[in-house]
């Protein structure tokens, strides 16, 4: 019996470590707490279905920038350049119904090229709204939500 008694007072310490263990792992599980919150980002990255609208890519698009863990205002600033591009292409719009002549019309419009005063933007103000769409097109055409991506070539630099 006193064999017996050694292992159980052995097994003790065990149980002890394993209460620390447990109380060890109490932080995490207020950062597990966090993740149901980029769940509910995946479930919106994977909305968007074959018909999807362009408004849908968007918000798939920000919620997958919100899923890899980019900066809030790097989110706000994507969303306020998709912005203007559903605006000026069309929320509604299936996306497979945008061309690369269209996107090439956004390229080059007022909206993207100039300021509210009539003034050129800056070119890697423009640069930042084209690259932003072509992201989030890119996006898509990754995970099979569009076909193909309707991105113009890049012009020939001078």
């Amino acid at each position: 019996m006193a064999k017996k008694t050694k292992n159980q007072a052995e097994a003790a310490p065990e149980a002890e470590t394993t209460n620390e263990t447990v109380i060890e792992t109490a932080p995490e599980t207020a950062t597990a707490t966090e993740l149901p919150k980029k769940t509910k980002g995946k479930k919106k990255a994977k909305l968007p279905s074959g018909t999807a609208t362009l408004a849908d890519i968007a918000a798939g698009y920000l919620a997958h920038m919100e899923e890899a863990g980019k900066s809030d205002g790097t989110i706000s600033s994507y969303r306020v350049e998709l912005k203007t591009a559903t605006s000026e292409l069309g929320e509604t719009t299936p996306v497979a119904d945008i061309t690369v002549e269209r996107v090439q019309e956004f390229f080059n419009s007022a909206r993207v090229t100039k300021l509210r005063s009539g003034k050129s933007k800056a070119r890697p103000s423009i640069d930042k709204t084209r690259r932003v769409l072509r992201l989030a097109l890119v996006w898509a055409a990754e995970r099979g939500i569009v076909a193909t991506t309707p991105i113009p070539e890049p012009a020939p630099a001078k």
